[in-house]
């Protein structure tokens, strides 16, 4: 176990990618075993912030009083053993792949920080652009080592239903409470879980930090595909975009099945036209497509079911890029992760202020939302950039204000929420909650389900040690 108290050294686990300032602690706890992390808990009345990787955007990591436990140590890499592993929650994702790499399986979620903590994209349930056909962190985590904030400690297995109470070594148990409030149906990581006869595993991830502390974890892994067929589709209107979108969802062909689909809108292209050659000077909207092949003989027959079903809808394929080579794979997937370093880099330069959206809904509202989308961003003159995982109907809009636009943006990003919400949709699809979307939070749900969800704080954190000022 390893403490740090001097400021200087405590000063790193106080920021993250959100760029929160006002962070402060009074020390940093960095155990190496659970019996330490236990020691700790139980020895200590303060305040507890759980620091990860720091890749967050929610300023979850960032405690404003108390202590801070770092669980950078927890780095273990089990043996990959019928299609599952156990890792501790410090991997990197990164580190996973690796780890998995010429095994034959590979693990589906891939956020877009490949530097992320695997326990902090379990405190988030985050997602990344394969969750169109993959989901989220959530449908891969079969178990879980926790630790609660007073120090109980259990495992919780995929299948122990909230029906029947949840039992920790010290023969103490918890009864989930009686609850109204439901999770949206629609891809979510804003707050707890809660649907009827759920798993206690799904309360516990996506938790924000609030809940417990992860200390090991078992993965479901998926048999590793032995291709990837993938392209990028340039368009002259955005509409004949969002319909191809609607159409590919609506697909039954056994050869069409994408595991992501990403949206690019006219001002993501400009940007990208100055690092990327070859867009089309009259194409106003792109999509990246990419769909995993089990089997690499059937990689031609998916190309020409692609290739028919793009033709039969007016698709310009000639001007539109197909990836022949690995090294073409890795040129799509920059082509995507390029506009939010883009984007933060033009801001820095000119001192501009963003104001990001991370809302999706369900399928049956998702053209009439993009159609919102257009009318309310043109009416505001803001400049701005949409991008992301249209598949699951989940959009960042970047709101590109100069400092004297501040209110108009936040005026407009109000406007764009309160519809989000009007559909039965959600403010935060894959980033959390955090401290910085709580308001937001609190206008989702509304106020009894707020009153409901702290009994679950409560009951698992009586003093409200863990993760204090995230979420609730």
């Amino acid at each position: 176990m390893h403490k740090k108290t001097n400021p200087s050294e405590i000063a790193p686990y106080l920021t993250d990618a959100s760029n929160f300032s006002g962070g402060e602690a009074d020390a940093v706890w960095i155990p190496e075993t659970r019996d330490e992390l236990i020691s700790i808990l139980k020895d200590n009345d303060q305040p507890i912030t759980i620091a990860g990787a720091g890749t967050g955007l929610t300023a979850s990591r960032i405690p404003l009083s108390g202590a801070i436990i770092s669980m950078e140590r927890f780095s273990f890499k089990g043996e990959i053993i019928n299609g599952t592993v156990e890792v501790g929650p410090a991997i990197s994702l990164h580190d996973l792949r690796s780890h998995l790499q010429g095994s034959n399986w590979f693990y589906p979620p891939n956020p877009t920080e490949s530097l992320a903590s695997l326990g902090g994209t379990l405190a988030t349930n985050a997602s990344g652009a394969r969750s169109f056909k993959f989901g989220p962190t959530r449908d891969y985590v079969l178990e879980v080592d926790i630790v609660l904030a007073d120090g109980r400690a259990t495992r919780v297995v995929r299948g122990q239903k909230i029906d029947s109470p949840l039992k920790f070594g010290d023969g103490s148990q918890c009864c989930f409470p009686n609850i109204k409030y439901r999770s949206p149906q629609c891809k979510n990581a804003a707050g707890y879980f809660i649907q009827p006869g759920m798993d206690w595993l799904d309360l516990f991830i996506g938790s924000d930090g609030t809940l417990c502390i992860f200390t090991q974890v078992k993965l479901r892994l998926m048999p590793a595909p032995e291709a990837f067929l993938s392209g990028i589709l340039f368009m002259e209107n955005e509409d004949d975009c969002w319909n191809l979108v609607a159409s590919l969802k609506a697909s039954d062909s056994n050869f069409i099945s994408p595991c992501s689909l990403e949206y690019f809108d006219v001002f993501s292209l400009a940007r990208l036209k100055n690092k990327f050659n070859g867009i089309p000077p009259h194409s106003r909207a792109a999509l990246f497509f990419e769909q995993d092949i089990p089997l690499k003989n059937d990689y031609e027959v998916c190309l020409e079911s692609w290739v028919t079903f793009l033709e039969s809808r007016q698709i310009m394929l000639e001007d539109s890029w197909f990836a022949q080579n690995e090294k073409d794979l890795e040129k799509f997937h920059d082509f995507r992760h390029q506009i939010p370093l883009l984007l933060n880099e033009e801001n820095s330069r000119l001192g501009r202020v963003k104001l990001g959206t991370d809302m999706a809904v369900s399928d049956e509202h998702f053209l009439d939302m993009m159609h919102f989308y257009r009318k309310e961003l043109t009416r505001s003159g803001l400049d701005y950039v949409m991008f992301g995982h249209i598949g699951d109907n989940h959009l960042h809009i970047n709101l590109l204000a100069d400092q004297n636009q501040t209110e108009l943006a936040s005026k407009t990003h109000r406007i764009l929420l309160d519809q989000i919400l009007k559909y039965g949709g959600t403010i935060s699809a894959e980033h959390g909650i955090g401290k910085l979307k709580k308001d937001y939070y609190k206008q989702m749900v509304g106020p009894e389900a707020i009153q409901e969800l702290k009994m679950i704080k409560k009951m698992l954190d009586p003093e409200e040690k863990l993760g204090r000022g995230n979420l609730l």
